[in-house]
């Protein structure tokens, strides 16, 4: 990112961080500044998954000690157009992006079916993974997990990808962000 589009986007997150949600909402809606779209997944989550499988495993794994596989399950919060959810997909996982903002799931949506075809599965004996786009705010597992849940994934993530949400240490959401742990393994 050029220095004077991360200059535009401090600037706008400047304020109070309770604010956060409505801006990250109103870059989508503008769609005309949108800096962190590459267009492309991120290449180090490309390389962790091709290079690292020793570290992050396959994609599936035994069901309960029985001889049955299932499908590992992987989010992807603050997902943007998508990109590392088609990307995780196409390596088996099923893939669960979230976005706070209503236009990027849309956004998403629109992705996957125009450039979903970019994404080949990586394994055919594991397949593609499901790949759903699901709008709330990560910091507010109320506002979303409902949704992942009524699709028969009651169990926890197995693996989240994040390098685009966060907040500062000692933040006020900070807290909410630690307490998701009942997201994860």
């Amino acid at each position: 990112m050029a220095a004077p589009e991360a200059g535009r986007l401090q600037q706008l997150f400047s304020g109070p961080v309770a604010d956060n949600q409505g801006r990250w909402s109103q870059l989508w809606d503008a769609g005309d500044f949108l800096p962190f779209d590459r267009g492309f997944p991120n290449p180090a989550l490309e390389d962790s998954l091709i290079q690292r499988e020793k570290f992050l495993g396959t994609a599936t794994q035994y069901a309960d000690g029985s001889k049955h596989t299932t499908r590992k399950t992987a989010l992807v919060p603050g997902c943007g157009r998508g990109y590392d959810v088609l990307l995780l997909a196409s390596f088996g996982y099923d893939s669960y992006g979230l976005e706070i903002s209503e236009t990027a799931v849309q956004r998403c949506k629109e992705e996957s079916v125009k450039n979903g075809h970019k994404y080949p599965v990586k394994d055919e004996g594991v397949g593609a993974g499901r790949v759903v786009f699901i709008h709330g705010d990560f910091f507010d597992s109320t506002t979303w997990k409902g949704d992942v849940d009524s699709l028969g994934s009651e169990r926890k993530f197995d693996l989240i990808y994040d390098y685009t949400v966060r907040s500062p240490p000692g933040d006020s959401l900070m807290p909410g962000y630690k307490s998701s742990g009942d997201l994860s393994l």
